[in-house]
């Protein structure tokens, strides 16, 4: 009956670090390349793009999409979700540190898009690491944010394709 006792005891003691480790990841890119317009569609190369960035993910378990409202946002979100079997969920640029908040509260990893001025706000949001703005022309960089146990790291990665 000790020797039970014992197993069980050591086993919990092993599981116990694994279980206290909360972790998130977050990936933030923005929107692939858009045509011109009020609320534009993605270019044949932002197409690519956005299937691109779905194929990095493609070995990375995704638990839930982030786009804002607009069409460019949302095909870039779409290509992904669709892959995961996740739907899109819509959020706002108007309070980013709620969403970050909300974001920094659920466990898993997640894709959020947005755009030239709100991704790296968010990412920085989530890393408390300073990120400067998107050049107009950028659609390349993706944030990588992982948080373990409260502490954020970040890693810039990029979608280049061609």
């Amino acid at each position: 009956m000790k020797k039970i006792f014992l197993s069980i005891l050591a086993i919990c003691c092993l599981l116990v670090p694994a279980l206290a480790q909360a972790e998130s990841t977050y990936y933030v890119v923005r929107h692939a390349e858009k045509m011109a317009g009020d609320d534009p569609l993605l270019t044949s190369k932002g197409l690519r793009r956005a299937a691109h960035i779905s194929g990095m993910l493609a070995d990375v378990s995704i638990d839930g999409v982030y786009s804002t409202q607009t069409n460019r946002t949302l095909m870039t979100a779409t290509v992904t979700a669709a892959s995961k079997g996740v739907t899109v969920e819509i959020f706002s640029t108007d309070d980013l540190g709620a969403f970050a908040a909300m974001l920094k509260k659920r466990e898993g990893t997640f894709l959020i898009v947005a755009h030239s001025s709100s991704t790296p706000d968010i990412a920085a949001l989530l890393s408390r690491e300073e990120i400067p703005k998107l050049d107009e022309d950028d659609f390349e960089k993706l944030f990588k944010v992982v948080i373990t146990d409260g502490v954020a790291e970040l890693e810039v990665l990029t979608t280049t394709f061609e």
